[in-house]
């Protein structure tokens, strides 16, 4: 009896957590801004926005409102960088370049497609351990609630590139371009995505000079290691939703991570000789964010920042 009547007295909290971690969170992006240290052959207060995971479709109009207005509040920016998974079908494509001209950036908008884009399936480790313990319960229940609408794959992936750059947004797929600010340039070497088996990173550096700043843009995080050995000084990954549950004392349970040197699910980690950003996202394709909301990220550069932590 004593069970049941805790039970009892906890069951109207936990409803209230529950629907709020399903139709509060996940709408409810928050903005953070970071001052980065980067090397001296970077431009002093470069502005660059990280966004990533927007998972863009017509039949969540809830979703495209409040990533318009999130970014719609923003000051103008260098740089809008989109890491992946932003979009499902090339029919949306519209919504999405509708979302992305909320901000102006003066350097220009730059892209790289995720798995979803791709229709491509998770490698056969993450698939293998869902199928184990717990997480094939919590497999199968979200099967049941997650969106049947998905691309087609391959060919419908190309297409949403295609429609992007039409739309006049750079998308990169396994290339790079070159910007300047203050006389200084910054290689950003975007890379495709690597669960659908089209990621090429020595090709998204062709081109870059010896010592030029670099910025890599990857869906998945597990690339971030290939990108700093090749020359990437900052990193900017999506894919993991930040686990989207984050628990005290417990951190993200899940967070769909191969490489064990990528100890986080989101935020900042350090590399070898440069920086690596995961984003938590800015959209969904499961409504269910609980100590994880949707972000949009603002870093400036400051490459005296990083001289001075050398001096000392």
């Amino acid at each position: 009896m004593v069970i049941l009547g805790l039970v009892l007295s906890l069951l109207p909290l936990s409803l209230l957590t529950l629907a709020y971690a399903v139709l509060g969170e996940p709408y409810r992006p928050i903005f953070k801004r970071h001052r980065l240290p980067l090397p001296s052959s970077w431009p002093k207060d470069l502005s660059i926005v990280h966004i990533s995971d927007l998972h863009v479709r017509r039949l969540d109009q809830r979703l495209l409102r409040v990533q318009r207005e999130a970014l719609g509040r923003l000051p103008t920016p260098d740089l809008l960088c989109v890491t992946g998974d932003v979009c499902e079908k090339v029919d949306d494509i519209p919504l999405l370049v509708d979302v992305l001209r909320s901000v102006k950036p003066r350097l220009g908008t730059f892209v790289v497609l995720g798995n979803h884009e791709h229709n491509a399936h998770a490698p056969h480790k993450i698939r293998e351990a869902e199928k184990r313990g717990i997480w094939r319960l919590i497999g199968a229940i979200l099967h049941l609630v997650a969106p049947k609408i998905t691309s087609d794959g391959e060919e419908e992936g190309h297409a949403m590139a295609e429609a992007l750059r039409a739309a006049g947004i750079t998308v990169l797929h396994n290339e790079g371009v070159r910007v300047h600010k203050h006389g200084r340039s910054v290689w950003i070497a975007g890379c495709d995505s690597a669960w659908a088996g089209h990621a090429d990173m020595q090709a998204a550096m062709r081109g870059r000079r010896p010592g030029e700043a670099c910025l890599s843009l990857i869906h998945e995080p597990d690339l971030a290691f290939d990108a700093e050995a090749l020359g990437a000084d900052l990193v900017l990954a999506g894919h993991t939703h930040g686990g989207q549950i984050r628990l005290p004392l417990i951190g993200a349970p899940y967070s769909l991570r191969l490489d064990p040197r990528i100890g986080i699910a989101s935020g900042f980690q350090k590399l070898e000789a440069g920086l690596l950003h995961i984003t938590t996202g800015l959209g969904h394709t499961i409504p269910l964010r609980f100590g994880c909301p949707p972000e949009v990220v603002w870093m400036d550069t400051d490459p005296l920042a990083a001289e001075e932590e050398l001096a000392a």
